[in-house]
């Protein structure tokens, strides 16, 4: 087997001819999904799930190609063929045999993220900020492997509609808030200056720096996980990112708040920082994505943007999660206007000031119980007092 390296883009096509006519319209919305498959351990799982759903563009994370782990097969190739659909596979990364990897890690291959889809399809590879360094440190996580954490970004050309740009993303799970808000940035950047407007930027961008993951230094880093504390990372996403649209101004300020100014994001941060009109119809606290280590590491950290398009229903795959680690997102969607881009900013804002309703909300009631607690133990010492003084003094 070839082996591409990393930065490359692999693709295949295992289309039918005959029932891919390009002048045939699709009389109903697309559908659409976003899912990270682990590896492929439970390939055969994974290729069901997608069989029932029979989507017509797939963003899917952690495709694996002749690794030991997965079977040393092509998991994007084997997808492609049993689905028949077009795919492109940006690498990521050259997964290095070693010996410090258990069974379940190994290597040999290579590792990225993949688009499929039913239409034709150009690719290229987005990336710029990396928060981890995997060819120094990789050893030190016990996965040594070269390459680079890259966006898969497709132009998609749907008959008799207008093109979308999908992207499928990975972020890096081994930083904090700080490095994937570049991450990220780079991404909005990216969506900003395209000239399709039609875009589904989906990825599992693993925003799990909180509740005691926020103390690993392992998985979260800086010390934005403590000044975030009584909130979730998709939580800051809403109320910092999310929320800030072109239409609030060219530097999303919010971010910094509360920020000393040695902990702040530069300038160019704060132009990248602009929401173009991304919206993900899931709930960014309820609609949990993946929960590991006996629910110790539970969050949103799977995410599925739109831009211009109509959500017509949504709901999650595998929820219980036996043939990934990940739920699986999909969405049905519908070309739309570009007033729906104003619906979608405001749906945000609503979104963030629930947010923090809830949490002042919260903090109250801790502020209420602690209080409370205090009182009791207030009461309980007077009440003691009073007692032992009444109690008549006998001489002996």
């Amino acid at each position: 087997m070839d082996v591409a390296l990393p930065g490359q883009i692999v693709t295949y096509d295992f289309r039918d001819p005959q029932t891919c006519e390009p002048e045939t319209e699709i009389p109903r919305p697309l559908r659409v999904l976003q899912w990270n498959i682990e590896r492929g351990y439970k390939l055969d799982a994974v290729l069901e799930i997608l069989q029932e759903l029979d989507a017509d563009i797939l963003c899917l994370q952690e495709i694996d190609i002749g690794n030991e782990r997965s079977g040393n097969t092509n998991h994007a190739q084997i997808i492609a063929q049993r689905l028949k659909l077009n795919a492109g596979v940006v690498i990521e990364f050259q997964e290095l045999r070693s010996p410090c990897r258990a069974p379940s890690d190994q290597g040999g291959g290579i590792h990225g993220n993949a688009v499929f889809s039913k239409f034709d399809m150009e690719f290229r590879a987005v990336h710029a900020h990396q928060p981890f360094d995997w060819p120094r440190r990789g050893m030190q996580v016990l996965e040594p492997r070269l390459g680079r954490r890259i966006t898969l970004a497709a132009t998609i050309r749907v008959p008799r509609r207008p093109p979308i740009l999908a992207y499928s993303a990975h972020f890096e799970c081994f930083t904090g808030i700080v490095g994937r808000t570049h991450q990220v940035c780079d991404l909005l950047h990216d969506s900003t200056h395209a000239s399709i407007p039609h875009q589904l930027v989906f990825g599992d961008f693993n925003t799990f720096a909180h509740s005691l993951a926020r103390f690993s230094t392992k998985h979260s880093h800086g010390w934005h996980r403590f000044r975030t504390l009584g909130m979730s990372e998709p939580e800051w996403w809403m109320e910092n990112i999310l929320s800030w649209s072109t239409t609030d101004g060219p530097l999303n300020l919010r971010i910094n708040t509360t920020m000393p100014e040695h902990l702040r994001f530069s300038k160019e941060t704060m132009m990248r920082a602009v929401n173009p009109g991304w919206w993900d119809p899931f709930d960014p606290v309820r609609d949990v994505t993946i929960s590991n280590h006996a629910g110790w590491m539970t969050a949103k950290a799977d995410w599925a943007f739109v831009r211009q398009f109509r959500v017509v229903r949504h709901w999650m795959a595998n929820r219980d999660f036996s043939a990934s680690d990940h739920r699986c997102l999909v969405l049905e969607v519908e070309h739309a206007l570009e007033s729906i881009v104003s619906e979608h900013i405001e749906a945000n804002k609503r979104v963030a000031r629930e947010l923090c309703r809830k949490r002042t909300s919260r903090l109250w009631s801790w502020c209420s119980l602690a209080a409370a607690a205090v009182l009791s133990c207030v009461a309980f010492k007077i009440a003691k007092y009073n007692t032992v003084s009444r109690i008549p003094f006998m001489p002996a």
